[in-house]
Order: structure tokens, then C-alpha cells, then sequence
């Protein structure tokens, strides 16, 4: 169980960091966080309480897809809403206080850095089996009712994050873009497709079948 924890504890940090440095490249954010950044742009708020806020939406809408198979361990989720928006606020301090160049290719190069983490830290934290962050545990309850491929399904999650981001910065901000640009846009299918490639290398390195969805 230590070991879980910590591993769970490693992955929602890694995820932050990504969400960060796809902030940081101006070029939109992740996808996981595009609606929780527009929320924080058209209101001003801060970016770690509107992940919160979000995030405990979506713990909600797990409730109406699952229904009878939703199992109360899933509430433990809000520690995710919790540990998840204050990792992504020091996130965010470190990696401005790092003074990165703002290149046009550093911040190519930092985007990809994001899609990578954001993948990582799925992949780290999921296997953990403790409470998915709301995002990946409405793809994983789709994937329950369904039986369709996470990863697949992850990448169609990704795309409608995308839609109402854009959606509401167009009503609520000075520019439709304002959370959305061609990053998200990248990283809506690369999240998907770079968590599969991990899974592959990691299975073929040790032999071991790992399933990043548990119920």
C-alpha cells in the first residue's frame, strides 16, 4: 500500500508538471486542463482552484455514467481534486521561476515535454489502483460501461475538452484561443497515442502485461 501511494503521489506531480509546461508554451494547454484554464482565464481565477472546481464536476458526471456500478471508494477522487490543483499551482511556480527562453522552439519542444509527462503520469499513477483523477476516471468509467480501449477513448475525451474550452473562452474571453491553440490540439491525440507506446515498452521490458484500468 506505501508503495501504491507513493507511486500514485509521483504521478498526479509528473501530470502537473506537464500541465505546467503546456502553459508555459503558450500554445495552449493539455487538453486535461484545457477547460479548467478557461474557467480560470474568463474569471480570474486561480488556476489550482478552477482545477478543483472542475475536477469535482467531473467526479459527479462518473456518478451518471456508471450509476449502480459507481463505488464509493471513487469519492476519494476529491483528494485528487485536491492534491492535483496544489501540485499544478507549484508546478507553475517552479517552471516560471526557471526562466525558460519563450522561443518559438523552445515552446514546440516544451509542448511535446507536456505530452510526454501527462502520459507518464497516467501511466504511473493509474496501475496504482487508489482513485483515478476525474478526467482519466471518466474515460475509465466509459471504458467499464463500454468496453472499449482507454486509450482510444481517452483521445475522444481529450478532443470535447477541447470543444468547450473554445466554446467558452468564444463567450467569456477576449479570444476564443485563449486556453486552446495548436498544442492542445497536438496533445488531444498525442496523450492517447504516447501512453500506448509507454505501455508497449514497458510490457516488452518486463515481460508483464499491465492494465492501467481497474475498477
Amino acid at each position: 500500500m506505501i508503495k501504491r501511494i507513493c507511486l500514485f503521489v509521483l504521478g498526479l506531480f509528473i501530470m502537473s508538471f506537464g500541465v505546467a509546461f503546456s502553459i508555459k508554451s503558450t500554445f495552449g494547454t493539455t487538453p486535461i486542463s484545457s477547460i479548467s484554464y478557461a474557467l480560470a482565464l474568463c474569471t480570474d481565477m486561480d488556476v489550482g482552484l478552477a482545477t478543483f472546481i472542475f475536477n469535482a464536476a467531473l467526479i459527479f458526471l462518473q456518478m451518471i455514467i456508471l450509476r449502480s456500478r459507481f463505488r464509493a471508494r471513487r469519492l476519494l477522487q476529491f483528494i485528487n481534486c485536491f492534491l492535483f490543483s496544489y501540485f499544478t499551482d507549484v508546478a507553475l511556480y517552479i517552471v516560471y521561476a526557471l526562466n525558460i527562453p519563450d522561443t518559438l522552439i523552445i515552446n514546440v519542444i516544451l509542448i511535446f515535454v507536456s505530452i510526454f509527462l501527462i502520459a507518464l503520469g497516467i501511466f504511473i499513477y493509474m496501475p496504482a489502483n487508489i482513485a483515478p483523477l476525474p478526467g482519466e476516471g471518466c474515460v475509465e468509467s466509459i471504458v467499464l460501461v463500454t468496453g472499449w480501449r482507454f486509450s482510444s477513448i481517452k483521445i475522444a475525451f481529450d478532443a470535447t475538452m477541447v470543444i468547450i474550452s473554445l466554446i467558452m473562452c468564444a463567450l467569456f474571453y477576449t479570444t476564443p484561443f485563449g486556453s486552446v491553440s495548436i498544442g492542445t490540439v497536438i496533445s488531444a491525440f498525442g496523450v492517447g497515442f504516447t501512453l500506448r507506446q509507454i505501455a508497449k515498452l514497458y510490457n516488452s521490458m518486463t515481460g508483464k502485461d499491465i492494465n492501467i484500468v481497474n475498477e
